[in-house]
């Protein structure tokens, strides 16, 4: 700078010189302010901060904060990652006018200028967020994310839809087929739909990670319309085309129970014993095993289904129904017993003791319709109480549903009981 000074002063100062040009000695201006505003002229030791915040714009129309995006700045070897908040902060960044880079996979770069003083931290634009979009296909994929996790299906539908129609190549069109058959199968019903869905993204996206939760997608469609044959060939197609899937447990489990729904017994206790012998740390070997036991009941082998739902105790006693972490198998078991023993064998003491392990040992436990168990055991006691023509323990077991399960619907039936038998017992 000194020597720039000097050097206008020997012109200045020049025999019969009049003056520097009014156009040199404005460059000289514009020169000198442009160093000055890039930091050339300042120490190299100056420095300031910046920070910020970014987010994305979404299909709505409105913005969310991006987590994640890698944020750089000329003068500055220093970089950050936006937090949950879209927040980011660089600090030790050269003061003068700076480019902010702002990056991510699969979002379009945003760049923008901003001036760094000395000693200051810069907020970008006050705090208002930078907003930077995604490539199309991800915005329209994020779009249907966000439609269905707010569950307006039918916008859920119709971006996924346009996806595939504008991208058909996009790495997220798999994603967004899957997407379609699920939405038709799980949250809206319609499972002809569902199942056309599912089989589309086999054909056209053979390689896709989802093209074996497709093929079992198409299974469940079979079955929850009651046609159990075609549910097994497209549960079984899943465990010949996908030998490596996570599913094959699950694939296994439900030809098991299709050959159940077609009353065929002697199949589905063959299938539920592949489900424990191919996968027994399965979720469904527990289930498996309490269905064994069910389908001898099933088909009046009370004896043998008895055995099946005491290995059901034994062997699982903490295991919990596949998708239901609080919910026990084990009460439901024991239950079973007691019904086999009491109902279909006449063996009404032995039934007595079985149901009421049900009460001592699972007080909480629970039908898979969120009705409980217990008090349901407590009046089958008062039932086989009068089986035995024992009054007054009848009585009194139906007095304890009315006590102690008063909110259940079992408290009327043990008080309509009551009322019919207790002039037996004086």
């Amino acid at each position: 700078m000194s020597l720039l000074i000097k050097n206008f002063k020997k012109v200045k100062n020049k025999k019969n010189d009049k003056g520097p040009s009014p156009v040199i000695f404005l460059l000289f201006l514009l020169s000198f302010s442009l160093l000055l505003l890039t930091g050339c002229l300042f120490s190299p030791f100056s420095k300031g901060s910046v920070e910020g915040y970014i987010h994305e714009e979404i299909i709505t129309g409105e913005n969310r904060p991006l987590e994640g995006a890698l944020v750089s700045i000329t003068g500055s070897s220093n970089t950050a990652l936006t937090d949950a908040e879209g927040y980011f902060r660089i600090d030790e960044v050269s003061i003068g006018a700076r480019t902010l880079t702002i990056t991510k996979k699969e979002y379009i770069t945003k760049k923008l200028v901003t001036v760094i003083k000395e000693n200051e931290t810069t907020l970008i634009d006050d705090g208002s967020p930078i907003v930077i979009c995604a490539t199309n296909d991800k915005f329209l994929f994020d779009g249907g994310i966000i439609y269905y996790d707010s569950g307006e299906y039918t916008n859920a539908l119709t971006s996924f839809q346009q996806l595939i129609s504008n991208y058909p190549n996009s790495g997220y069109a798999d994603d967004a087929q899957y997407y379609i058959g699920y939405i038709n199968e799980k949250k809206l019903g319609y499972y002809i739909q569902a199942l056309l869905e599912y089989q589309e993204l086999i054909n056209n996206y053979p390689n896709s990670s989802y093209a074996d939760d497709a093929q079992l997608g198409i299974g469940n469609c079979y079955y929850v319309t009651y046609d159990y044959s075609h549910a097994i060939e497209a549960y079984q197609k899943l465990m010949d085309d996908y030998p490596e899937s996570s599913l094959l447990a699950l694939a296994q489990y439900s030809i098991a129970q299709s050959y159940r729904k077609l009353a065929n017994y002697e199949q589905a206790i063959l299938e539920f014993n592949k489900v424990i012998e191919s996968y027994p740390e399965s979720d469904y070997a527990a289930p498996a095993q309490y269905y064994t036991g069910y389908s001898y009941y099933e088909a009046k082998d009370y004896f043998q289904a008895i055995l099946e739902f005491q290995i059901t105790i034994d062997n699982y006693p903490d295991s919990t129904w596949p998708g239901e972490s609080e919910r026990f198998i084990a009460p439901c078991a024991q239950y079973y017993i007691g019904w086999c023993l009491g109902e279909k064998l006449g063996q009404w003491e032995d039934a007595i003791s079985a149901y009421q392990l049900v009460i001592d040992n699972y007080p909480n436990s629970t039908w898979s319709s969120g009705n409980e168990i217990p008090p349901d055991a407590q009046y089958q006691i008062g039932w086989c109480y009068e089986k035995l023509e024992l009054w007054c323990e009848a009585v009194e077991a139906y007095q304890r549903v009315i006590n102690n399960y008063p909110y259940t619907t079992w408290r009327n039936l043990a008080e309509e009981q009551l009322n019919a038998i207790s002039g037996n017992c004086p």
